[in-house]
């Protein structure tokens, strides 16, 4: 690398500022790293640098910005894209730079390799940069109607006439809420109803559309974060108040408002203003909304995803462009058109289209929704192909706010037959043992220090286990199980020592195998309220229960909730059946915040195989899959059940150790090479490890990453 060629760095971490800085002047790259926007257009005038390392997500500029302003200056210098907001989002800010005629040498995904960021110094890394796609001619839908006139749409707006029903969403593997579409109604004085297929065209006619659209935002936002509050105060809604807080709320976007940058600033306004958070809308475009200006809308929705906000392709398969659209834009949701979904019951056709569609998505990383679902067989079969969302006449129809929390209230009957009815509907019992749940409770005995943890589920006439960690049998009589009286209270059931107690003292499983004599067992919900089972520790001595140790169970019985809602398909990666970074994202963050409360210490550990685009130029992809399976295979063997792994990159995987001593790291590291070495391989691979413990209570997953990077970067190769 010749010691002339220039770096200039704008990122507003200096952590992640400095590391990328001191890659590159090792390589023998002159390099100077600014935090600011001012000062760093000044560098590019005046040092003219042939390099640019561009962070996306900045407080004051954002990167999108910044290319902008870098393409109206002129810049030849080739761009590399940082950042940790996913690779669909770098991806999609890399071909806006590249339609705006800028230079792309590449994207890096933090956490980053030393070796990727040479090699796209030294220009080996612009073969992966996204191809840009060429535009396609937009359809133009338009409508008419001679009896309304632009003063009676206007006239609406203004008097509030417009309102909204809301459709509820369920997670199809589950049957449980996940959010809201929101649906604009009418009911004009003098015509009567005017349904939204012909006052929508008008409001694009009449250039009206976006103050519909942030009439629909204003009054979608202010109910969401109203609902929760809306519910009686009794205690059975106290669980469904919880969960209300993170349901989402999907709003459609016409192509005419796509453009109008201070429309979408001020919905970011609007969350911040009602408390909620960006990632729970979900903003839904046709499939040729964004096609009329595609340079101008590629901006636009990669400046919304890096709010949070989600964008889902709606109607998908209906439309010219959907590969087009589905390959270069930042989707997150992919909407099966329902004129397939009415269908599938007696086409052939339909149901192929419906498959390729899920099979697709999920490919690429997307959650799939399907609309229009108007039976439980149609249900049943989408649940049947991995469909991860549903939303139809057969779950609900739309109604208005008052009518939601009706249906929620009907929803969450405490009656027997109605647990039992969301137990079943959850397709978990008598299924084989699954890590996700076996994550937790050895979690949850180690940090207990318990010889036996279960997550049970209280079936008619048994308790079945679903994750048993110190017990040979897999469920016990109903009428014996403590897990019966604990699902009847809202709070931890503590039995300091069942010999002691009138209730339980006879017991057989007291008297018994497994001899009970300290019980602890938390409930565990649906997302409808309804108590399923428990997480619960039992030991063969007696024992005592502090506040702090419920808060603790609780806490952990929260983690089982979490997974019984996930999407879990989308959390995988389907080559290693590790969690993906966006699994792995969200439930590291869920043990940050268990270690911040239990006190404990934590471990992340970040792994980068190196030279693995070689490897597979050299081998073949077959080899290189082969590879990392084969690695996948190693660090389960390596680190322990109760631990977080994932595949966090092509080539990187991160694992999150929680209740670790101060001398765990090195031994981990040192099991994890001795082991490696014993494996007789082919083609032998090398890594870099990197790894970083909890700090603070503020310590973030993304935080975490970039020290176990930094780290990363001084040590040997094994």
């Amino acid at each position: 690398m010749a010691a002339t060629t220039r770096l200039l760095i704008l990122d507003d971490d200096p952590l992640t500022g400095q590391t990328i800085a001191n890659i590159a002047i090792m390589a023998g790259v002159e390099a100077r790293y600014v935090d600011e926007p001012a000062a760093f257009f000044q560098q590019v005038k005046d040092w003219q640098p042939d390099f640019i390392a561009l962070d996306l997500v900045m407080p004051r500029m954002d990167g999108v910005q910044v290319m902008v302003e870098l393409a109206r200056l002129g810049c030849h210098a080739e761009i590399i894209i940082s950042s940790g907001v996913g690779g669909r989002v770098l991806d999609a800010a890399a071909r806006s730079a590249a339609e705006h005629g800028l230079n792309i040498a590449g994207v890096l995904a933090k956490p980053f390799s030393p070796a990727r960021l040479r090699a796209l110094l030294k220009d080996e890394g612009a073969a992966d940069t996204p191809s840009t796609a060429m535009p396609t001619v937009a359809e133009l839908t338009t409508a008419s109607d001679s009896d309304i006139s632009h003063q009676d749409l206007q006239t609406a707006l203004d008097r509030k006439q417009i309102t909204l029903v809301y459709q509820p969403k369920i997670n199809c593997r589950t049957g449980l809420l996940a959010g809201f579409e929101a649906l604009a109604r009418w009911h004009h004085p003098d015509y009567g109803p005017v349904g939204p297929d012909r006052f929508i065209p008008l409001a694009e006619r009449y250039g009206l559309i976006d103050a519909l659209t942030e009439s629909v935002m204003v009054q979608g936002l202010r109910w969401l974060s109203q609902l929760p509050l809306q519910l009686d105060d009794a205690a059975e809604f106290d669980y469904l108040r919880r969960r209300l807080r993170d349901i989402t709320l999907s709003i459609n976007i016409s192509a005419s408002s796509l453009n109008n940058i201070d429309l979408f600033e001020r919905m970011n306004e609007y969350c911040q203003s009602m408390g909620i958070r960006p990632e729970r809308l979900i903003f839904e475009l046709t499939e040729s909304c964004a096609m009329e200006d595609p340079i101008s809308s590629l901006d636009i929705l990669t400046r919304l995803r890096m709010k949070g906000f989600h964008l889902s392709i709606d109607d998908f398969g209906t439309g010219y462009s959907s590969m087009l659209q589905l390959a270069r834009l930042p989707f997150s949701e992919i909407k099966i058109d329902k004129s397939f979904v009415m269908t599938a019951a007696g086409s052939k056709e339909s149901r192929t289209v419906i498959k390729t569609i899920i099979d697709l998505g999920h490919g690429l990383g997307l959650y799939t929704s399907a609309e229009g679902i108007e039976s439980d067989e149609a249900l049943e079969y989408l649940r049947s192909i991995g469909c991860d969302l549903a939303q139809g006449y057969a779950i609900a129809r739309p109604m208005p706010a008052e009518a939601v929390l009706d249906w929620l209230r009907e929803g969450q009957l405490s009656d027997e037959s109605r647990r039992l009815q969301v137990l079943h509907s959850l397709n978990i019992l008598d299924t084989p043992p699954d890590e996700r749940f076996d994550r937790i409770t050895r979690l949850a005995a180690r940090l207990f220090r318990v010889p036996i943890a279960l997550f049970t589920l209280v079936d008619s006439n048994r308790q079945w286990f679903k994750s048993s960690l110190g017990l040979d049998v897999t469920e016990t009589a109903r009428d014996i199980s403590f897990c019966t009286h604990a699902i009847e209270q809202e709070d931890v059931m503590v039995i300091p020592d069942a010999t002691q107690n009138p209730a339980f003292k006879n017991n057989p499983l007291v008297l018994q195998d497994p001899n009970i004599r300290f019980y602890a067992g938390c409930p565990v919900h649906a997302d409808t309220g309804s108590r399923l089972g428990t997480l619960c520790l039992i030991d063969r001595e007696p024992r005592e229960f502090s506040r702090h140790d419920e808060a603790i169970l609780r806490h952990a019985a929260q983690m089982i909730e979490n997974e019984l809602t996930a999407d879990f398909l989308a959390h995988v990666d389907p080559l290693t059946n590790m969690l993906n970074r966006r699994g792995f994202d969200s439930r590291a963050q869920e043990a940050l915040s268990l270690c911040h409360d239990a006190d404990l210490q934590a471990c992340l550990f970040l792994l980068d195989l190196v030279n693995f685009k070689a490897f597979n130029q050299q081998h073949g992809p077959a080899a290189g899959d082969r590879a990392l399976i084969e690695f996948s295979r190693l660090l389960r063997e390596t680190f322990r059940g109760s631990d977080l792994i994932a595949r966090y990159g092509d080539d990187d995987f991160v694992i999150l150790m929680v209740d670790i001593d101060p001398l765990g790291p090195q031994a981990a590291l040192r099991r994890l090479r001795t082991i490696a070495r014993a494996i007789e391989q082919p083609h032998p691979f090398s890594y870099n490890a990197g790894w970083a413990l909890l700090e603070s209570g503020d310590d973030s997953v993304q935080q975490l990453v970039l020290r176990a990077s930094d780290r990363m970067h001084s040590e040997d190769r094994h």
